[in-house]
């Protein structure tokens, strides 16, 4: 008769019965600090104020999207390591920042959304890029809508854009939209697409993108950069083979033994050799070498968590399903096809279920998405995808001489001065 349940309930149970409630009260324990600490972030979070700003540039400003490149690769200063209590009693989260673009009918406005700790730091890094630069402190415009009218005042879609591939693969950059057999125009900027595209609307419609920063931890950003030298490894074909631990050794020592004891009895003694690991000498292929380079690139550069969303409006009954693959197309200039590109997030796109109770789940996707952009939500340690400043700045930058769109608010040639107390960047 085998070993029953019975038996092992005889054997172990008195030993269970005196220890298992130690595991149980670790148990009860864990889940109610994970609780506390979930319930301390979102008191911290709802805690930051919030100060918006309105950016505009006159017409003649000649710079480039590497102005709002230094702008990104600065805004690392806002970031704070987080002492012991903070992160494990406080329920801190790193800051971030929002940089939006608020669009109605031929009207395109750049707004920047900072904690209002941090507002000096963004002031003084603003104008020390952009001189001409006028910043206006003003309200923020989606607090136009109530979440409560949804669906009977307006209407909406919207969701979060993810990269199609591992974000260690870098998506297509301002440097390349550089044309260099244009002699009036060097640069074609792609942020003239996304204000064309997203003013030509009709009266009461909306568009809104969001492109939330956080700068990340040391620790964090060296452990992916080691990901991204993994994977350039593997691609030169240099990766090496992850040595075996005691467990695997242990059990191809057992297997190897039967048949190493029957060839030492029938052909003599076993001679070890010394086996020297060959060098191949290999040849690369165009899209690999570009992909390498690539990912050498985007790792080399300052990268931060990032979380893009658009949100279309628009009144009752008058939502376009055009409209909404417009919102998603602005982004397909962005794709190298051997890299990486952008797509919908399923998850989380207001349009994505289309089979049981798909209105009601539509409606709680539209209620989320329009409240994760109101809230600007950035919760959670590990959320978002790693972008690097160059990246950002391709995705987002102030519209300067190289952007046409008559629906882009400009500032007044000549504007004031910036002021004198700004701390220098």
């Amino acid at each position: 008769m085998g070993y029953s349940f019975a038996d092992f309930a005889r054997d172990f149970g008195p030993t269970m019965l005196t220890f298992g409630w130690l595991l149980v009260v670790w148990m009860i324990m864990w889940i109610a600090w994970k609780t506390y600490l979930l319930l301390k972030m979102i008191d911290y979070v709802s805690a930051i104020e919030w100060t918006f700003y309105q950016v505009t540039l006159p017409e003649e400003s000649e710079e480039t999207p590497r102005s709002m490149e230094v702008i990104f690769e600065v805004m690392g200063g806002m970031h704070k390591s987080p002492d012991f209590n903070e992160k494990y009693f406080d329920g801190y989260l790193e800051p971030w920042a929002s940089f939006e673009i608020y669009c109605t009918q031929h009207s395109a406005k750049f707004v920047v959304v900072v904690p209002t700790a941090h507002r000096q730091l963004f002031e003084g890094i603003i104008y020390a890029q952009y001189p001409k630069a006028d910043i206006q402190e003003v309200e923020d415009y989606t607090q136009r809508y109530n979440v409560e009218g949804l669906r009977t005042t307006f209407e909406m879609w919207g969701g979060d854009v993810v990269l199609t591939e591992d974000d260690i693969l870098p998506i297509k950059t301002y440097r390349e939209f550089e044309a260099n057999l244009a002699e009036e125009i060097p640069f074609v900027d792609p942020m003239q697409i996304i204000v064309e595209a997203l003013t030509n609307v009709e009266p009461g419609e909306e568009f809104w993108v969001q492109v939330l920063v956080r700068p990340v931890d040391g620790k964090r950003i060296k452990k992916w950069e080691q990901e991204g030298e993994q994977r350039i490894a593997e691609i030169s074909g240099q990766a090496k083979k992850a040595k075996p631990g005691m467990w695997e050794n242990a059990q191809a020592l057992m297997s190897a033994l039967p048949g190493e004891f029957f060839r030492a009895i029938f052909s003599g003694p076993i001679v070890l050799e010394d086996k020297k690991e060959e060098k191949v000498l290999r040849f690369f292929n165009p899209v690999d070498d570009a992909k390498m380079k690539s990912i050498l690139q985007k790792i080399s550069g300052n990268c931060y968590k990032t979380k893009i969303r658009i949100v279309h409006i628009a009144p009752v009954g008058q939502l376009k399903k055009p409209n909404i693959a417009r919102g998603f197309g602005i982004f397909k200039q962005f794709a190298a096809s051997h890299l990486n590109s952008f797509k919908p997030d399923g998850e989380t796109k207001t349009n994505g279920p289309s089979f049981i109770m798909k209105d009601r789940r539509r409606y709680l996707r539209e209620r989320n998405a329009f409240l994760n952009f109101q809230w600007r939500d950035f919760f959670g340690v590990d959320s978002g995808q790693m972008l690097n400043a160059e990246e950002l700045a391709t995705i987002y930058h102030f519209p300067v001489k190289y952007v046409s769109a008559p629906g882009v608010a400009r500032a007044k040639s000549g504007h004031k001065n910036p002021p004198a107390n700004l701390p220098y960047a």
